[in-house]
């Protein structure tokens, strides 16, 4: 009882002693897991919309004129591998557009006509024939132009390919930077108790004894900037999800309790593993040193 005392009440003199350092650790501590959570949240988010655009298996063509559709229409249902063709008119192009972003009357309002122009959309029957089906189309001397699921996808998933790596980087600079502020504030702490800590190892107390409320200390640091950084980045997505939702209703984000139990597990085990490792390293290499015969 008397040992867990000592710790405890060691551990908030440490917190406390030098408070201007140990607040600059953790304001430190909170922007790196910001920048890690925010980077994460990014890549998995570009890499679900891109998931969710592939599995759409559906090319539109856009047409020069309206008397192509007669055509087109024909020319797709010969085609093996579309399972099912739908001509959309400019006036149902503008009634979808304002169900998706609501300002269908905005834009008539503007330009005074429908520029939506007539199209015709093709189901595919499997996501390998969804680019040969496209140029296909494409070739048509109907059609002025064509949009695939495919080709937002690929460019979405190169993105996110890139998002994943500026993660991985962002996180090893981070726990660089973490690293370097981290030791040196157990180092501080250190030295200015290294008298004492020299007369208690001398009197028989054991490295743990002494080592733990620095630990401790390191944990506290860690775990408490995850939290503060996990609290504040949760707040913020919320915001945005809500803010996206107003403004662009046709893009998802994701939104579901496992994204915040998952940033917990990650952000703030990463910062009580980061702050352990900090203070095991720094304090091991001083008691080490403080026992070597003089």
């Amino acid at each position: 009882m008397a040992t867990f005392k000592y710790i405890i009440r060691d551990t908030m003199r440490l917190l406390t002693r030098h408070f201007g350092v140990v607040l600059l650790t953790l304001v430190t501590v909170v922007a790196v897991f910001l920048a890690v959570g925010m980077s994460i949240l990014l890549s998995v988010n570009v890499a679900s919309l891109a998931s969710q655009i592939e599995s759409d298996l559906t090319v539109e063509a856009y047409l020069k004129d309206q008397e192509a559709r007669s055509a087109v229409l024909e020319k797709l249902k010969n085609m093996p591998e579309i399972k099912e063709v739908r001509y959309i008119s400019p006036e149902e192009a503008l009634k979808r557009l304002d169900a998706k972003i609501g300002q269908g009357e905005q834009i008539i309002s503007l330009l005074g006509d429908n520029p939506l122009p007539p199209s015709v959309i093709a189901t595919v029957d499997r996501a390998e024939n969804l680019s040969t089906v496209a140029r296909e189309i494409e070739a048509f001397p109907e059609v002025e132009d064509v949009i695939y699921a495919g080709e937002v996808a690929e460019r979405l998933a190169s993105l996110a390919y890139f998002l994943n790596r500026f993660a991985m980087a962002v996180f090893f600079v981070a726990l660089l930077t973490s690293l370097v502020i981290m030791m040196n504030t157990i180092r501080i702490a250190l030295y200015s108790r290294r008298e004492e800590i020299g007369v208690m190892l001398l009197v028989g107390a054991t490295p743990s004894y002494v080592s733990l409320p620095f630990l401790l200390q390191g944990v506290i640091l860690g775990g408490v900037g995850a939290l503060i950084a996990l609290f504040l980045l949760l707040r913020a997505y919320r915001w945005l999800v809500d803010v996206l939702s107003k403004v662009l209703p046709f893009f998802t984000m994701l939104d579901s309790p496992e994204i915040s139990l998952w940033l917990f597990c990650l952000l703030v085990g990463g910062g009580v593993a980061l702050g352990w490792l900090c203070s095991w390293t720094a304090v091991y290499k001083y008691v080490r040193r403080a026992l070597k015969p003089r």
